[in-house]
């Protein structure tokens, strides 16, 4: 729904923040084993081989801070190299998910979930912009949402790959929305890699009589005539966006009664008063929502409303 900005300087600090706890434990299973289902095992083989290659600074930055473009074909080349990796039985992947998730992204303390959050400058759901991620501090006891986008239980090895955890909110994160999915198999695309205008969002009066009922929410739909539908399916995206149809209706009712023309004359009255606004910030008074491409992120629904304000003929 909304895009994240790359940020190869954050990627970086990432990996430095980490690397030293996924080396360690590396290292402790290399020397001591592991206890797997009850029984003591030493990594062998092909396991073995690429457990030293984490123990190499270059390598394992190359997982840390992977493009995000860069995902599906590393899915390949794993799934083609250690088949058993993404086998959720394999003592390959029990350990691999030792490493990177129940010693590193699990454990209190190691990765700070807050601080993460905080570097990615987003201040709403990516998947859809209608709920907030804000958080608090630790001292709150509030936990932020945090997806992996390929998801860590089939893809171990990507679970603390910077570009592949997705600060979200709940509804998305949770029961019948993302989950566990794979985005190789539901049509999914990294926030990393979407535009804003890949969704475009347009309504539809219910009856002819829209303009005697356009105050009441069920006299329209919320139509998202530019969409991925694997994000529609997913996230359930239409579904939820009729829920704020409300919204919408509010903003045909100023455009009926030309509420943008007579508010933005008002307010340029007060330029005579030496209080200025500028023209975005008019237009954002006028839509009641932020105008800009730029700060969809910043409020619940900005999208959809840019979208509607702009049909209407709100702003420009």
């Amino acid at each position: 729904m909304i895009n994240l900005n790359l940020n190869d300087v954050e990627a970086k600090n990432h990996f430095n923040n980490i690397k030293n706890i996924i080396q360690a434990r590396t290292k402790n299973i290399l020397k001591s084993g592991i206890s797997i289902r009850g029984h003591k095992a030493s990594p062998f083989g092909y396991l073995r081989t690429y457990l030293v290659s984490l123990l190499d600074d270059s390598e394992l930055e190359k997982i840390i801070t992977d493009k995000p473009e860069n995902f599906e074909s590393t899915i390949t080349k794993i799934t083609r190299l250690y088949p058993d990796f993404i086998d959720e039985s394999s003592d390959s992947h029990f350990v691999l998910y030792n490493i990177f998730i129940k010693n590193c992204y699990n454990l209190s303390g190691r990765f700070s979930k807050y601080d993460f959050i905080s570097k990615i400058g987003r201040d709403t759901c990516p998947y859809c912009n209608r709920n907030y991620i804000y958080y608090l501090s630790k001292s709150k006891e509030i936990k932020p949402q945090i997806d992996h986008f390929f998801p860590k239980s089939k893809y171990p090895f990507l679970a603390m790959s910077f570009y592949n955890l997705i600060p979200s909110c709940q509804t998305c994160n949770g029961f019948g929305a993302k989950e566990e999915k794979d985005p190789l198999k539901e049509g999914l695309i990294n926030p990393y890699l979407l535009k804003s205008s890949d969704f475009i969002f347009t309504y539809k009066p219910v009856s002819s009589k829209i303009i005697s009922t356009f105050l009441d929410k069920k006299s329209i739909t919320i139509e998202i005539t530019k969409n991925i539908p694997g994000h529609l399916d997913v996230f359930k995206l239409k579904e939820l966006y009729e829920l704020h149809s409300d919204h919408v209706v509010e903003l045909i009712f100023k455009s009926k009664i030309k509420y943008s023309e007579t508010y933005r004359n008002y307010l340029e009255k007060y330029k005579e008063k030496g209080l200025k606004f500028s023209e975005n910030e008019i237009d954002r008074m006028i839509l009641g929502n932020y105008v800009m491409e730029e700060d969809i992120h910043k409020r619940p629904l900005a999208k959809l409303y840019q979208d509607i304000g702009k049909e209407l003929g709100l702003i420009k």
